[in-house]
């Protein structure tokens, strides 16, 4: 039997990326760390990118995912702030693409059906049903930002998509 691979699942950012590594085994899920990488707001875009890069390679390195889940980007009333993701999201593919990952692109409404059923559900309803499916607690919860959340459900959604897709 196939081993069941490591997911690495990214809210992209250049402010703050939301990150997490885990995957499940025979049922139970295996979450082996999450963070949310911030970067300086007073440094230029081009040092924000760089810490990004920086930060990402580390957690690529130390626990060696096999498959990458990534959000693209759905909004663009702030055309500065969508470029800026954009490009943040150009450098965080390119990192996967160098690591050799299998890399998997979800829209927010594919990845709110796979956690919660229901394509326009809130980022409260995602937070939970994510909690609910990993088995983090209330109190655990709290110390978890929403940009952490989000790559936490890309795990499940990718998860789904793969048992979907018989892969």
């Amino acid at each position: 039997m196939a081993k069941t691979p490591i997911i690495i699942g990214i809210d992209p950012g250049y402010d703050r990326l939301g990150w997490a590594v885990g995957g499940q085994e025979a049922g139970s899920w295996n979450i082996l760390a999450h963070g949310c990488i911030q970067t300086d707001k007073k440094n230029s875009l081009e040092r924000r990118y760089q810490h990004i890069l920086t930060e990402l390679k580390a957690v690529v390195k130390k626990y060696q995912p096999d498959e990458a889940a990534i959000e693209t980007l759905f909004w663009s009333r702030n055309k500065s702030t969508a470029m800026a993701v954009s490009e943040s999201r150009g450098l965080i593919l390119a990192v996967f693409i160098q690591a050799g990952l299998k890399i998997a692109q979800y829209t927010p409404l594919q990845i709110k059906q796979a956690v919660t059923g229901y394509g326009r559900a809130d980022k409260k309803a995602v937070e939970k049903m994510v909690r609910l499916e990993l088995g983090i607690s209330q109190s655990e919860a709290k110390k978890i930002i929403d940009d952490t959340f989000d790559a936490l459900a890309l795990i499940v959604c990718h998860h789904s998509a793969r048992k979907l897709n018989n892969l």
